[in-house]
């Protein structure tokens, strides 16, 4: 019996499909001008849909998603530049652990050096994410003018942009090995002296993230000023 009723019930709101639509309720008196605008708006949208069919009502009509293109590789290549943005601001947190290292071995340190290494660890799994995404948008572009010609600028600037990831990842790997270290030298390493290695490891790599930029900057240049050649990759 319940099933039963449901089935009407749901039947009627298909036949009658403007039973809930957002204008179907009882139109207030006019009584001055602004409110003969409202409804005059009204009556005018409601003789419209009346007099559309249900299929071609726009609030019954679903419009089908609209297809989205592949990313320019312009477009791949600021997205690598937001990466390097936002490894600056890992690198910026780098500065304040270091900080915070260089009290790490004082008896009233506010963290230890076990809790310094975790620390760093994170850090270094920030550094790691984002390198991974530079690294596989400058290959994605790199792979799609590898047809150029060899003297081509941007085919040249690509390959650049490759080295100077390597580069980074080698300053990002001796991080890691500094915060694998850390819990094991507490008794060998003082807090200043590891404060002093976290600051020279950040500026290396901020300093490699700075000529990532500029190269990344020299690239999008390249993709978009010049068009590509007829029969290779844009």
């Amino acid at each position: 019996m319940h099933t039963t009723t449901h089935n009407a019930a749901r039947e009627a709101v298909q036949a009658k499909p403007c039973q809930n639509c957002r204008d179907n309720f009882p139109l207030p008196k006019a009584e001055d001008v602004f409110d003969q605008h409202v409804v005059h708006g009204y009556l005018v949208r409601r003789s419209a849909c009346t007099a559309s069919s249900d299929t071609a009502k726009p609030c019954l009509v679903k419009e089908a998603p609209q297809p989205q293109g592949l990313p320019t590789l312009p477009q791949l290549v600021l997205e690598a530049q937001d990466f390097t943005e936002s490894l600056r601001t890992v690198l910026r947190a780098c500065h304040a652990v270091a900080a915070l290292a260089a009290g790490a071995t004082h008896p009233h340190a506010t963290v230890n050096m076990d809790g310094l290494g975790e620390l760093l660890h994170l850090h270094n799994d920030a550094m790691e994410q984002r390198l991974d995404a530079i690294g596989t948008l400058i290959d994605a572009v790199r792979t799609a003018i590898s047809a150029r010609q060899t003297g081509d600028r941007a085919r040249h600037l690509a390959m650049d942009a490759t080295d100077q990831h390597h580069h980074m990842r080698q300053a990002q790997l001796a991080f890691a090995a500094v915060a694998d270290m850390v819990p094991c030298a507490a008794d060998t390493l003082t807090g200043e002296n590891l404060g002093a290695a976290l600051l020279l490891l950040a500026d290396a790599m901020a300093e490699r993230t700075a000529a990532m930029d500029d190269m990344l900057d020299a690239l999008h240049a390249a993709l978009t000023a010049a068009p590509a050649h007829e029969g290779q990759p844009a």
